[in-house]
């Protein structure tokens, strides 16, 4: 690296493998319950969780219709985010591959942090945030479909046990769909806040295949019925569930209705400025997160 017209450009592809590798290996908590989505358009709309009904019976002559118009749409509007970092020609040519890898891993950090923290805030704010059904993600007052008064209820006041993960479970069994139809579900996925994490561990971790019975006369045990479920914390800072907050949600169901929509996924692009010895790399990113539907999952806020 002797030119000192190119330098930034010779730096630039190091810098935005480091970027790349860094981002993809920490995605992996959001990508469990999230769909993600890349497209070129300013929204991005999620219709609810519905399909058409039950089929009425043929007579030979007649097909009916569907019904489409029974289901919320959601829209949803990313947003760009960008930080630059600037680096010089002297501390490029005295460690070459050690700047690379620093502003590309700080600035892929960053970008990581920047959209975790949006995928946190949404849980955090489940008992508030309005939906396309004209209340929050958590509440007792969801209207079944557009078009109905009846309302279904997706939120407990109760701590985190064996006994109310399943009471959450039968829950969503008696939900139904926007056309009428029994919400086929399997909650398979708990949701914790940090402060839950050991108590989550305690439950679906693999020693808990057996749990205490709860009369106090015996040391049997009984059979957990939720072992084997996955648990994944969405708190951390001051953002996401916190303190007695966690949900039981159906994982594959979720991340139908739950989206992280890109318009430009998480990159570096470089800059140089007017004097040939500073030049600046940009990280940079276009998304935002969104849900359509409330049954897929079922919160918890105890008093």
């Amino acid at each position: 690296m002797n030119d000192i017209y190119t330098w930034h450009n010779d730096l630039y592809p190091l810098v935005k493998k480091r970027f790349d590798l860094r981002y993809a290996k920490r995605l992996d908590a959001i990508n469990q319950v999230c769909g993600v989505v890349c497209q070129d358009d300013i929204d991005y709309r999620i219709e609810g969780i519905g399909g058409y009904g039950e089929m009425p019976v043929y007579d030979g002559t007649t097909v009916m219709g569907a019904d489409t118009k029974r289901t919320f749409i959601t829209t949803i509007t990313p947003k760009e985010h960008a930080l630059k970092v600037t680096s010089t020609y002297k501390k490029a040519k005295l460690d070459y591959s050690g700047e690379s890898q620093k502003i590309g891993t700080r600035l892929a950090d960053s970008a990581y942090m920047t959209v975790l923290n949006e995928f946190y805030r949404l849980f955090g704010s489940a008992f508030t945030n309005i939906g396309s059904d004209g209340v929050a993600w958590a509440s007792d007052k969801h209207p079944v479909s557009k078009d109905s008064k009846e309302t279904f209820s997706n939120i407990m006041h109760e701590n985190l046990s064996v006994a109310s993960i399943t009471k959450a479970q039968t829950m969503a069994s008696r939900f139904v769909t926007p056309d009428g139809l029994p919400f086929a579900c399997n909650f398979d996925l708990l949701l914790v806040s940090p402060e839950l994490e050991a108590k989550a561990k305690e439950i679906c971790g693999p020693g808990s295949r057996l749990i205490p019975e709860n009369n106090p006369d015996t040391d049997t045990n009984a059979a957990n019925p939720v072992y084997g479920m996955k648990y994944l914390v969405v708190g951390g800072g001051n953002a996401g569930f916190s303190g007695k907050q966690w949900a039981v949600a159906d994982s594959l169901m979720l991340s139908e209705v739950l989206k992280l929509v890109y318009i430009t996924k998480p990159t570096v692009l470089v800059s140089p400025q007017d004097n040939p010895l500073i030049t600046d790399y940009i990280g940079y990113v276009d998304f935002a997160f969104g849900f359509g539907d409330a049954r897929p999952i079922i919160f918890s806020n105890p008093n």
